[in-house]
């Protein structure tokens, strides 16, 4: 009996470990699509609200790693409202160059946007937070582009932020756990969470994309006199 226990501690184990690891590694390193072709943020433009005014850098979802969050009249009433998604997941991401956060307020929110990122300034670089203050129906015009099916609140806001890849994709994870497949209700802790873990994912695939890219690329021999 003991022979047959050491044979499958052996040989057995490792093998469900194996298993175990291998399939973990193809789930992180593959986020769900859910929805194509997402309206780009750069028709917007001339509507961000800038703080300080600084370099120019284009509004535009293309080429990054966004969250997308839609507040409404939500920070004019508390400027703690983005508490979670600031803290959990904002000033953890925020160092990455390919990474930013763009969140659509209404108007009349200028102020209540000011002091949020004077204030966040004192924790960390916000230049990657965007503020875009537009028309409800401006807001609700995006929005649908993310074809969820979900309906916004009627002071143009909604609890979940988006996370948009670099081809303007919606990704999604976490289906079974979530209260809906589309995106993350910031005011949940445990939504950041996940939100977290899924903008891991989204970081890592592109980088192994990147790095086999480099792997296939021609190498260029030096030439030998």
């Amino acid at each position: 009996m003991k022979k047959k226990l050491v044979l499958v501690s052996l040989f057995v184990l490792p093998i469900v470990a194996y298993l175990f690891f291998a399939s973990g590694v193809y789930n992180f390193a593959n986020l769900p699509l859910v929805t194509e072709k997402v309206e780009d943020v750069s028709r917007y433009a001339s509507q961000e609200y800038k703080v300080v005014q600084t370099a120019e850098v284009p509004l535009t979802l293309n080429n990054h790693i966004t969250l997308v969050g839609y507040l409404g009249d939500g920070l004019m009433q508390n400027e703690g409202y983005t508490a979670n998604l600031n803290l959990m997941i904002f000033k953890y991401f925020e160092r990455y160059d390919d990474f930013q956060m763009v969140l659509f307020v209404n108007k009349g929110s200028e102020e209540v946007v000011e002091a949020l990122k004077t204030e966040l300034a004192r924790i960390f670089d916000t230049s990657k937070m965007r503020f875009v203050v537009a028309t409800k129906e401006q807001t609700a015009t995006h929005f649908k582009s993310l074809d969820t099916g979900l309906s916004m609140m009627s002071d143009g806001g909604h609890p979940n932020v988006f996370l948009v890849d670099k081809a303007l994709s919606l990704r999604s994870g976490h289906e079974d756990k979530k209260a809906n497949a589309y995106g993350y209700d910031f005011t949940q802790a445990v939504e950041m969470g996940y939100l977290k873990d899924d903008i891991k994912i989204l970081l890592a695939e592109y980088r192994l994309a990147l790095k086999k890219n480099n792997n296939a690329s021609p190498k260029i021999e030096q030439r030998r006199d």
